[in-house]
């Protein structure tokens, strides 16, 4: 039985794995070189996500986990971004949440009941978005392309690029502590890129 267990384990990793190839659309579309892929981010996402819960004193190691799930889907979908200007976006945000969503059970359907049971908890809390944990991690995935373009932004040379990404984590981010380093970050680019606030 363990055995069994273990090559649905390995089945699993094998697909889980290659997210480390899938490329983030977002630094694509706007030319920078050299930059993270979905799994880079994913693991931003679960360190930002532990640190920031157990400063609120939510559920931390859940929200690790829910970090380190909550793009899996990419391994099938890839990485749709999501457009400010809805015109430009690939898929209706219906369907690019649907397809997502049909793609991570997908994945999932290797692990053993186990592993199969625990895995699909997490990605029922991150979809469903119900708990304060899947909450907070949703606000940290967009704060985590914030962070990331504080490194990125001497790379990209259109301002309005730079801007469509703070306008996108604008819409999402409203948890005070969440809000305050999106500020911060915020504050720091527009003054560097001369990009007058609203």
């Amino acid at each position: 039985m363990k055995n069994k267990e273990l090559d649905g384990i390995l089945a699993f990793m094998l697909e889980a794995d290659k997210l480390k190839e899938v490329d983030r659309t977002g630094w694509t579309i706007v030319k920078v070189d050299k930059h993270e892929n979905v799994g880079d981010h994913s693991y931003s996402t679960a360190l930002l996500s532990y640190l920031v819960a157990d400063l609120l004193g939510l559920d931390a190691e859940r929200c690790t986990m829910l970090g380190l799930v909550h793009d899996i889907n990419e391994v099938l979908t890839t990485d749709i971004a999501t457009r400010y200007d809805k015109r430009m976006q690939t898929l209706s945000p219906d369907l690019k949440r649907k397809t997502e969503r049909s793609n991570e059970l997908k994945l999932i359907r290797a692990l053993g009941n186990s592993g199969k049971s625990q895995m699909r908890s997490l990605l029922d809390e991150y979809y469903e978005q119900q708990t304060k944990e899947a909450k907070l991690v949703k606000q940290l995935d967009k704060l985590d392309y914030i962070i990331q373009i504080s490194h990125y932004s001497p790379k990209i040379k259109d301002k309005e690029k730079v801007e469509e990404f703070f306008k996108n984590a604008d819409r999402v981010i409203n948890i005070p502590e969440v809000r305050y380093i999106y500020d911060k970050i915020k504050t720091k680019i527009f003054k560097e890129r001369g990009i007058k606030s609203e």
